[in-house]
């Protein structure tokens, strides 16, 4: 601020030049950038180039609250008769793929293909657009631009390989890393990311050591922290949950988060509590104020039938004043995107919402569903509380009610992409199986760790998640 400062009384705040310096200096100055600032220094100059309108649609993606900013600002450079450049695309569709909206990813690859960009120029644009399908889940249009790439590079195949693992296509993930390798383009440190996180969300263990070997061995390329929470990962959702311990014991970082995380996520899976006692104690440390270890352990004590414990944990989150992250899910329709929270009652179409999806619960139950009441980890002030009472508890979760608006307002066939901010409860994955097979529709939830691809009854996961 003080450079800021100096740079007014020079008479230097209205250069373009300056002016991007600034942008950049302040988008990136600290966690989720000073957006505020960002804006005041653009304002300023009178006649900004395409330099400078480029940084600030930047500095607007980097901050996931201001993603629709960086496409609106995109908009009003072209309106000020500036065409964007190879920067200018990569910006705005990672800013698509923040806010999760292909139907916006699409309009910008539409004007990519009108722009006529030089084929050694648009390899970066085409990586970008392959990052943005696929995380807004639709990986076979991803896949369409990987295809058609005339020219690649380590970033085009890192991004389609990272798109695969996180579909939970771990075969094509892997088939496309060895693919890499023959056309001797060479593999980088995050390319091996991805390669392990294929091989977590697959269950391929043994591959997933063999390939952690071939890093250091092959490539000379050390492993980094995250190479070792992939491991873990791997370890623990394979239920190798002492190996994994070991592992993160002896492993030459310091465990963060993230790590004690995938260890508390894992014994949570398995059933292990001593254990995930140990670590949420650790997650804690490292950050008192996530509800999400407390929420772990309160589900394991719950199944366990150890009330006193759950109460304890809700008693210890009051205490420290540990809120929990409201839970949200969204889909988009028709260019508009519709958000919902569980029971939610605020939407326009909740009436035809909640009786659709009773409707539908009644074909599930003939096609076999049972709801999972494990995910049910309250009990009633007097210690009782009912079956009916509990299946009520998991009738209106979030992505259910987002799902049901998605089945009531599109044609019949149409797929549906679901996001969620948190992960997917079992009872859910569990319906929404039934679900695609009932309404004959590919359904796909994007939960905050990974794609779920719901056909005809089974999940692209393999249950394996």
């Amino acid at each position: 601020m003080q450079f800021h400062c100096q740079l007014v009384k020079m008479g230097f705040n209205k250069n373009p030049h300056v002016g991007s310096g600034l942008i950049d200096l302040y988008a990136k100055c600290s966690d989720g950038g000073d957006i505020l600032n960002c804006r005041k220094v653009f304002d300023e100059i009178p006649d900004p180039d395409l330099v400078l309108w480029n940084t600030m649609v930047f500095g607007y993606s980097l901050n996931d609250e201001f993603s629709e900013e960086a496409l609106n600002c995109f908009k009003h450079m072209q309106q000020a008769g500036n065409f964007p450049d190879e920067c200018s695309f990569v910006c705005v569709i990672t800013a698509c793929s923040k806010m999760s909206s292909v139907s916006q990813g699409r309009q910008i690859h539409s004007l990519v293909i009108k722009s006529d960009i030089p084929s050694n120029i648009i390899v970066s644009v085409n990586n970008a657009l392959i990052a943005m399908y696929s995380k807004c889940g639709d990986l076979k249009d991803a896949k369409k631009v990987f295809d058609k790439m005339p020219e690649r590079n380590s970033v085009t195949m890192n991004s389609m390989i990272a798109g695969f693992a996180q579909h939970g296509l771990g075969n094509d993930s892997l088939l496309l890393f060895e693919k890499m390798l023959e056309k001797n383009i060479a593999p980088t440190n995050i390319t091996f990311v991805s390669v392990l996180s294929a091989c977590a969300h697959t269950g391929r263990v043994e591959d997933g050591k063999m390939y952690f070997c071939m890093m250091k061995e092959k490539f000379k390329i050390e492993p980094e922290l995250e190479h070792y929470t992939c491991m873990i990962d791997l370890l623990g959702r394979a239920g190798k949950l002492n190996e994994a311990e070991s592992l993160l014991k002896t492993m030459p970082y310091n465990p963060n988060i993230m790590v004690w995380a995938s260890l508390l996520r894992a014994c949570r899976t398995h059933g292990n509590v001593e254990l995930a006692e140990k670590a949420a104690k650790q997650c804690l440390k490292l950050d008192p104020s996530n509800a999400t270890p407390y929420i772990m352990l309160g589900h394991m004590y719950a199944g366990d039938h150890r009330w006193d414990e759950v109460a304890s944990v809700k008693k210890l989150m009051r205490d420290k004043n540990v809120k929990r992250r409201p839970g949200c899910s969204w889909i988009e329709v028709d260019k508009r995107v519709h958000v919902f929270v569980a029971d939610d009652k605020l939407h326009s179409m909740r009436k035809e919402i909640y009786k659709f999806w009773d409707g539908m619960m009644e074909k599930m139950k003939w096609a076999g569903y049972v709801p999972d009441l494990r995910w049910v980890s309250v009990r009633a002030d007097d210690g009782v509380i009912t079956e009916e009472e509990k299946n009520t508890m998991v009738r209106y979760h979030s992505e259910k009610l987002a799902v049901a608006f998605g089945l009531l307002s599109t044609k019949d066939g149409v797929s549906l992409v679901v996001m969620k901010n948190l992960r997917m409860c079992g009872d859910c994955h569990n319906a929404f199986k039934i679900v695609s097979s009932v309404s004959r529709r590919e359904i796909t939830v994007r939960d905050c760790y990974r794609f779920h691809h719901f056909k005809e009854g089974q999940c692209s996961c393999g249950d394996f998640w």
